[in-house]
């Protein structure tokens, strides 16, 4: 058995270091580096320009991750964007027009958070990622009578039942 010099490491003091230590290298890199801005101001922000109180958090954070990672920038100027709507208490009907007119710097990030809370989309051609789907508000806005398309073929939910019975035939092939 090995004793240690040290006084007062025990090994039990040691194991749980490297615990520690393999534990961190473990965690996703996301955690690492998790979006700059205020995530109270980005959901803030969203439930302005979509005009919805019931935005979910999470699916917020992934989308905040999503476009900070396109664009660098994105929660320096969702921070400003807040500050100033917040200050001027600008109508949503008017945001554009006065974006233009007095924040032209900041004129794309409306477009940017609605594509992303609507399609479930942050960026654009080979940058895009998917961050959701189902639950983006396109289809929760119609989610009542309309489900997503899918990749599967038949009517839709027909991929959760498991076939009973197959009839397969062989057929010949003539040269």
């Amino acid at each position: 058995m090995t004793h240690f010099s040290l006084p007062g490491l025990q090994r039990r003091h040691l194991l749980g270091g490297a615990l520690a230590v393999g534990a961190v290298q473990l965690a996703p890199w996301s955690w690492a580096t998790a979006p700059a801005a205020d995530a109270s101001r980005f959901m803030a922000l969203s439930s302005y320009l979509t005009e919805r109180s019931d935005l979910n958090a999470k699916l917020g954070a992934r989308m905040q991750t999503a476009l900070q990672a396109v664009n660098a920038q994105f929660a320096a100027q969702v921070d400003a964007l807040w500050q100033w709507v917040d200050g001027q208490k600008v109508p949503l009907a008017q945001l554009n027009e006065r974006l233009k007119a007095e924040k032209p710097e900041l004129a794309g990030i409306p477009a940017q958070l609605m594509q992303a809370w609507y399609l479930g989309v942050a960026g654009a051609g080979k940058q895009a990622k998917v961050v959701a789907y189902e639950f983006a508000l396109n289809a929760q806005l119609v989610s009542d009578k309309l489900k997503p398309p899918t990749y599967a073929y038949g009517m839709y939910g027909s991929w959760s039942a498991n076939p009973t019975k197959f009839d397969l035939k062989l057929q010949p092939v003539h040269a």
